[in-house]
């Protein structure tokens, strides 16, 4: 049976919205999810970094065969978010999420680069939101990984829902752009497996913002082979953060 991998998810309680360990657990349980990525959330993402980074860290410890952890640090913060970050790191980190609309920043402003420059450092990816104006686009993207080519940068929810139709093709000007599934439909995740090829797409919910209901029908009916559904599941991601060569 394949393993799943989702690339994306929240725990904690953000503004509107909460999710528990328990809760995401089962829900991963229901729909036979092996493992999730796991990001903090709102506030956390935007002030509190090191309590967001700790629960999630805690979390990863807890379910060491559940959870990946991704840490964040608010740009920002300067040389105190690289130091969160290295902290985090050395603590189980295996990626980096970014926000730019909670955090407050233009996804392509030199703010991000020694953010970016620390992941290229310990090989690791970064997550970007996009999708929202004007703050996270994916040519934006494309920018930073043209600036940083050595980077690996995955391209949140192919820039939905006001950016989508630019995904792609942001995508196709450099190699080393990954786009995740959330919030997308077969049509379009097809489109971005035929145009970037399957090693570049990976499955991701962004649950419980979407839940697994929407994201797994929405794969399920998109039309994947059995090579393009290990990719996608989980191949691409573990080769991502170290795992595979």
């Amino acid at each position: 049976m394949t393993q799943i991998i989702d690339c994306h998810c929240h725990l904690g309680s953000g503004h509107d919205y909460q999710q528990s360990i328990t809760k995401q657990l089962k829900e991963m349980d229901y729909f036979n999810i092996d493992k999730a990525v796991i990001c903090t959330v709102d506030k956390f993402l935007a002030v509190d970094n090191k309590k967001g980074n700790d629960f999630i860290l805690k979390a990863a410890r807890q379910f060491p065969n559940r959870f990946i952890p991704f840490a964040t640090a608010n740009p920002w913060y300067g040389k105190k978010a690289i130091v969160e970050l290295k902290r985090s790191i050395n603590e189980g980190a295996r990626g980096i999420k970014l926000h730019p609309s909670i955090q407050g920043f233009l996804l392509c402003d030199d703010l991000v680069y020694p953010i970016i420059e620390l992941a290229c450092e310990y090989k690791l990816p970064i997550y970007f939101h996009t999708g929202t104006p004007a703050y996270s686009q994916p040519m934006h993207v494309a920018e930073l990984a043209l600036r940083f080519p050595e980077a690996n940068l995955i391209m949140g929810h192919m820039g939905s829902t006001d950016f989508w139709i630019d995904a792609v093709p942001a995508a196709q000007l450099s190699s080393n752009i990954y786009v995740d599934t959330s919030w997308s439909l077969p049509d379009k995740i097809r489109h971005a497996i035929d145009s970037l090829g399957v090693n570049r797409v990976l499955f991701g919910s962004d649950s419980p913002l979407s839940s697994y209901t929407v994201e797994m029908g929405c794969i399920n009916a998109t039309s994947l082979d059995e090579n393009e559904k290990v990719m996608l599941f989980s191949k691409n991601l573990l080769r991502l953060i170290g795992e595979l060569s």
